[in-house]
């Protein structure tokens, strides 16, 4: 589990939690037919869903209130978003995935790498982007890699396997 408590919420409470945190930042407080439109759902699920946050202390609800983060909440959001960002960034910039694909399927590895293995994979991606930055050997690697031609899907399952 990381340090911010993430790994006890659920992935849907965990997507309202970005949003909201996406929110706050643009605009200075979240609303629920915002909250709603953003995740694609009824202003009733998000209503229980913004319930269940204020009952972890992780947002200021009151009903027909805006909706602001508290300063563990503004933390866990944080944390998500950077993670969010380190997946997408790896799926665009080292395997140069499109960027709305990268966005779905990052979104998706998210929810499905858990806890300290996805710590450590943002730790590795942040480690690689550090000594990219100080030597430039790192990222001429990267650069090199994803000029390699792609392998036909059975081919690479198969080498997997060797």
């Amino acid at each position: 589990m990381s340090k911010t408590g993430a790994g006890v919420l659920s992935e849907s409470l965990q997507d309202y939690l970005e949003a909201v945190y996406w929110l706050v930042r643009r605009d200075r407080v979240a609303r629920m037919k915002e909250i709603a439109a953003m995740l694609g759902v009824g202003k009733s699920s998000a209503t229980g869903a913004i319930q269940a946050l204020a009952d972890r202390g992780l947002v200021h609800y009151d009903p027909y209130q805006f909706i602001t983060l508290t300063d563990k909440g503004q933390a866990m959001g944080r944390y998500l978003v950077r993670r969010h960002r380190m997946l997408k960034r790896f799926l665009v910039e080292v395997l140069g995935v499109e960027e709305d694909e990268a966005e779905r399927v990052g979104c998706k590895m998210e929810h499905a790498i858990k806890g300290d293995v996805l710590d450590r994979f943002v730790r590795f991606l942040h480690y690689v982007e550090e000594r990219s930055a100080a030597d430039g050997v790192l990222a001429e690697a990267l650069r090199e890699f994803r000029r390699l031609p792609a392998r036909p899907r059975g081919q690479a399952q198969e080498d997997a396997i060797a």
